[in-house]
Formats: structure tokens, sequence, C-alpha cells
């Protein structure tokens, strides 16, 4: 038990919320959320517990705030007599974003460098991972916001916002006819050899679930996840695969085409900001929420 346990708790009873008590103290709703678990099983009993959307007090958390509370305010009027009312270290925003590589290319060249330049006292944390992986660190708590290529069908889970609709594309070799073409449909894709990637990915299952409702079936040879492995097979095989809309970001590749195919219509495929369902986000992770808007 240390006086920064004992202060975050008061403050998750005060504010009745993680979400609100980690905004005020300037850290990540996941690292509160552990510090206050840890103090419970330190204490050996639960101290907070949901009631009708509202965190409160347990009868031993009202206990301990009870003796908590003239004991930090006793360490923080130690400190301002000895060490001033700055000595003691200012709190830094904190930002935590999940980033799927892929969804990263379709954005804006140097989008979250420019947002962290014009927020310098903010401490900002990218972490790339798989799609499934980023959004179960939003679900979790341990992302305050992802950014992934998706569509509205798989996003439920989440509140969403669509940054950049990006549309769908594949690399056709130039020994198919279809790379003659301005432009695909999802029956022009039936039996054509085609190499994609792994079950997990979002646009793996908008691609397959469309083929599936229109009896489309084109020959996959392979799902993989190892862009690298995926880009080698479909070489070697004249099969297509999916690529990234052409950007500043992307590098063609040479002799293998890029063409536009509309999959379906009536479904955005993107890349989408996604954060907790129903929840409010920290003022560093909004600021950032409708600074992707913006763009």
């Amino acid at each position: 038990m240390d006086i920064r346990q004992l202060e975050y708790f008061i403050a998750v009873v005060r504010l009745r919320s993680y979400t609100r008590a980690a905004d005020e103290l300037f850290i990540t709703r996941q690292a509160l959320s552990k510090a206050v678990h840890n103090l419970e099983q330190e204490v050996g009993e639960p101290l907070v517990a949901n009631r009708d959307g509202s965190l409160e007090a347990t009868e031993a958390g009202r206990a301990l705030m009870a003796d908590a509370r003239p004991v930090v305010e006793a360490y923080r009027a130690l400190e301002r007599r000895y060490l001033g009312e700055g000595g003691r270290s200012e709190r830094v925003p904190q930002l935590s974003v999940s980033l799927v590589p892929g969804a990263a290319l379709t954005l804006p060249k140097d989008l979250i460098d420019r947002f962290a330049e014009s927020h310098p006292n903010m401490l900002l944390s990218v972490e790339s991972s798989p799609t499934d992986v980023a959004l179960s660190m939003v679900k979790s708590g341990e992302s305050d916001i992802g950014i992934a290529g998706s569509a509205p069908a798989y996003l439920g889970d989440f509140d969403y916002a669509l940054i950049v609709e990006t549309g769908t594309y594949v690399h056709v070799p130039l020994a198919n006819p279809l790379v003659r073409r301005d432009h695909l449909e999802a029956r022009d894709l039936d039996g054509q050899p085609f190499v994609t990637f792994g079950k997990r990915d979002h646009l793996h299952r908008y691609f397959m679930e469309t083929c599936a409702e229109l009896g489309v079936a084109p020959n996959v040879l392979m799902t993989t996840s190892n862009i690298d492995l995926l880009t080698g097979v479909a070489l070697q095989n004249d099969a297509l695969m999916f690529g990234l809309p052409p950007s500043e970001n992307v590098e063609p590749i040479p002799d293998y085409p890029l063409v536009p195919v509309t999959l379906r219509p009536d479904v955005p495929f993107g890349t989408y900001a996604v954060k907790r369902k129903g929840e409010p986000l920290s003022a560093a992770a909004q600021a950032f929420w409708e600074y992707l808007a913006e763009q």
C-alpha cells in the first residue's frame, strides 16, 4: 500500500468513475484500474462496486476512505512544507493508441506525428498490432483508441468513426485478362487464384462473406498475415491479392497493377477509429478523437 494507490482510490470513489478519475489524474484508465485492483488484493476485500452504471465504495472501501483521506492530506501537506508548491512533479496527460499497420498507411502522411508535435506535454504511446489485437486492447481499456481497417458490421462492440473511406483494391498480375479492366466487381473474382490475409483480418472476412452471399467462389490458395509470404506466394502463382489504395505512403508493386474492386457498395470499407462503447474519453483521448474527425 502506498500514497499513490490511496490517492487513486480516493479519486475513483469521489468521481464515481474510472474514466473521470483517470482524466483528472492524467493517467490511463487501465493503469488506474490496475492500481485500485492491486490495492484490493492487498487489503483482501473489494473496495469499489459498480451500481447502476456508477462506482460506489463498498463497506470496506468506505472504512479505508475514512482512514486514507487524512493520511493523503497529511502527506501532501508535508510535500508542500518541504518542497514548496512546485516541488511535486506535474502529471503528464497520457494517450494510448493501438494501430493496425495497413490502416496507418491509409492515413494522411505524418498524421500522428503532427498531433504529437501540437501536444508536446502529452505522453503518446502508439502500439502496432494486428486487427484483432488492436481491438481487444481497446475493449480491455489497454488502449484509449484503436485505428483499424474495417466495416461497420464488425464494429458493433465499439463506438466508431470513419476516418478514410478506402474502398477495396486488388493487385492483378499482367498475365491475367482482368488487368485490362478499369474496375472490377465481386463476380469477376469467381474462380480467380487469390492470396489473402488471415481469418482474423476484417478485410478477409468482408471479402469472403461477400463472395459467399453472391455465390462467388475465388480460388483461395493461401491465407496468411505475413505480408512478405503473402506477396511471394501471389507472385509465384500469378494470383490476385488485396492492395492499399494509392497514396503517398504506398509504394506501387512493379508489374502488378492495382485495380479497384467493388465488393459491397452499401457497406463502406475504410479506416476507422474505435473506442469503448458508451464510455467517455479522457481529455487527451477526446482531443485525439476530434483531431481524427477533422482529417
